[in-house]
């Protein structure tokens, strides 16, 4: 066997000994400084976003069962819309899948956002619709209460918001609670539950996703929600996936609601 060549720097040329292979700046070359810490202004910002009106602005659409649809703005309190249709307040837990449901209410997939993090509506968001029948109502869609993923200075907010509205709205004729079936009641809801009552709010509990429960449980489900929740009235399922109930829900708003309102 023929002896290994020395490299350059007096080791053999297959060891990688020396100076090979070491990265040399040349004469000249500019030293680049290193890049800053990147910071988490998230919160920061949001913050200071949902501190800001906004609003009135308007975004006329339509759907086949509200052909007029306007979608007014967010607010970070009580909007200020004085004038207007009945309103309808829409408010449940984060996660109840509220927005989808508002969705299937007004016959549109993209009205209200659909997020995979819960609690991603941090504003009161105010829409028109109308049946074309001279039928008009003002739905709100409250944020959800709860674990909802939000920066903790929006977060503190949510109560004085939603309080604000739910007690100074002379327009307000009833207010959607959204629960999740598959939830039993808790002392935050049973507690807010009462608080609504108190205040002389008409309250009508909407249960979603029932499409998870059995169609054999069904009613025994909302049954042992009615006693749970000491309602006067069995709650209405409803289900954003098989559209069970969402029809139900959009006649008793427009019968009972929109011209009790008009």
């Amino acid at each position: 066997m023929s002896p290994r060549r020395p490299g350059p720097g007096g080791g053999s040329a297959s060891s990688g000994g020396g100076r090979r292979g070491r990265a040399t700046a040349k004469p000249g070359t500019p030293t680049l400084a290193p890049k800053p810490k990147r910071t988490n202004k998230k919160s920061a910002k949001a913050a200071k976003e949902a501190a800001l009106p906004r609003g009135p602005k308007q975004r006329v659409t339509g759907t086949d069962v509200f052909p007029d649809v306007r979608y007014l703005g967010s607010f970070a309190e009580a909007p200020g819309l004085d004038h207007g249709p009945a309103e309808v307040a829409i408010i449940g837990r984060s996660n109840v899948g509220k927005s989808s449901l508002l969705n299937a209410l007004v016959g549109s997939s993209k009205l209200a956002r659909v997020s995979k993090t819960p609690g991603r509506t941090q504003r009161i968001h105010a829409f028109d619709v109308s049946d074309g029948s001279g039928r008009s109502l003002r739905l709100c869609d409250l944020p959800g209460y709860g674990h909802a993923k939000a920066p903790g200075a929006v977060r503190d907010g949510f109560g004085p918001m939603i309080e604000g509205y739910l007690t100074g709205r002379p327009k307000l004729r009833a207010v959607l609670l959204l629960w999740d079936a598959r939830r039993d009641p808790d002392e935050e809801t049973l507690g807010f539950l009462l608080w609504l009552r108190e205040a002389g709010l008409r309250v009508r509990l909407v249960v979603t996703k029932m499409d998870k429960i059995a169609r054999n449980r069904a009613h025994g489900r909302l049954v042992a929600l009615q006693r749970g929740m000491e309602l006067d009235r069995i709650p209405l399922g409803t289900s954003t996936s098989s559209g069970d109930g969402v029809r139900a829900l959009r006649d008793w708003l427009l019968d009972e609601v929109a011209e009790a309102g008009a």
